[in-house]
């Protein structure tokens, strides 16, 4: 009879135990489950002139494999918001460097006073090129249109609206200033707590809001990205919710931040931790209900910008609608 132990799954989980476990596919678990049952629910035709030692043998030998199974699983989960956010921020500092002209964005923004839209954004050291589908889709809605036309949206660029490249959501920062930030997490975390203009809900929530907007939408490098994870991850009140799916359909593992406090809300990380990406973020208020979701579909850097669309198109012109 074929020796159980022969079995290339057997001896994969057997060597494992107990240090490091590798992960098993789902066909391998499989396997191995069934091998298991064969080993202690098949009579063996000798069974009964087996001495006691060995039975005790395999008794030994099927509860560390049993424990070895189990050690799989649980090595499979993270243990905590905290872990997953290091390891982002780990996994972040190994993504080599960007560069172009350009850094280029594109999202699909959901809120409950318009319809889904896309945003694009090409940010530069010189000018800053925006296509924002909100503006359309907010006066369809408000209309009570069933939706709206992206057509009529316009590319605008916002410097000659009298705006500045810059980045963060609660304090305004330079492309110069961001190279200029801090790499490690608690000088980080002072620097930025610093310059913060209070917005009356709580400085933690003032600190999350603006690392959160640095991670969507800005240049920042390898390093300083590792950083900002860092900072989340010593927040306190974030929760780890586990592997989810974001609005992309794309495997992420969530994590949750508990605002109800300071504003009456919670916010949701959804991100890719093997990268260091974030992916998607979204506001739930106090009865379940989405306030605001951002998913995040392409980032990278271009050497080009779409020429901006005149801002009239005459007389009676409406903003935000390009001829």
């Amino acid at each position: 009879m074929k020796d159980p132990m022969d079995d290339p799954v057997l001896q994969k989980l057997a060597a494992a135990n107990p240090v490091h476990v590798v992960p098993l596919t789902p066909e391998e678990l499989a396997r191995s489950e069934a091998a298991l049952h064969r080993i202690v629910t098949t009579p063996h035709q000798d069974q009964r002139r087996r001495p006691a030692s060995m039975l005790r043998r395999w008794a030994t030998v099927v509860a560390a494999l049993l424990t070895s199974v189990a050690v799989a699983l649980v090595a499979t989960t993270p243990a905590s918001a905290e872990q997953v956010l290091l390891e982002a921020a780990e996994n972040a500092a190994k993504q080599p460097p960007l560069s172009g002209q350009y850094l280029y964005m594109r999202s699909q923004v959901e809120d409950p006073y318009s319809f889904p839209y896309e945003r694009e954004i090409w940010l530069s050291r010189d000018d800053t090129v925006l296509r924002d589908e909100g503006g359309v889709s907010f006066m369809a809605f408000y209309d009570g249109k069933d939706g709206f036309d992206p057509s009529l949206t316009r590319v605008m660029d916002l410097d000659d609206e009298g705006e500045m490249s810059t980045f963060g959501n609660g304090e305004s920062i330079t492309w110069d200033e961001l190279a200029e930030l801090p790499t490690e997490p608690r000088a980080l975390e002072r620097r930025l707590s610093e310059g913060l203009s209070p917005s009356g809900h709580g400085d933690e929530w003032d600190l999350w809001t603006q690392v959160v907007g640095l991670l969507r939408e800005s240049p920042a490098s390898p390093d300083l990205r590792r950083a900002l994870w860092q900072v989340l991850a010593a927040a306190p009140g974030t929760e780890l919710l586990g592997a989810m799916t974001d609005s992309a359909g794309r495997p992420v593992t969530g994590i949750e931040a508990d605002f109800m406090q300071e504003i009456g809300q919670r916010e949701v990380l959804l991100i890719d931790p093997s990268d260091g990406t974030l992916l998607e973020v979204r506001t739930i208020d106090a009865d379940g209900t989405l306030a605001y979701r951002a998913t995040m579909l392409e980032r990278g850097y271009r050497d080009v910008a779409p020429d901006v669309e005149p801002y009239h198109c005459g007389p009676g012109s409406v903003p935000y609608v390009s001829c």
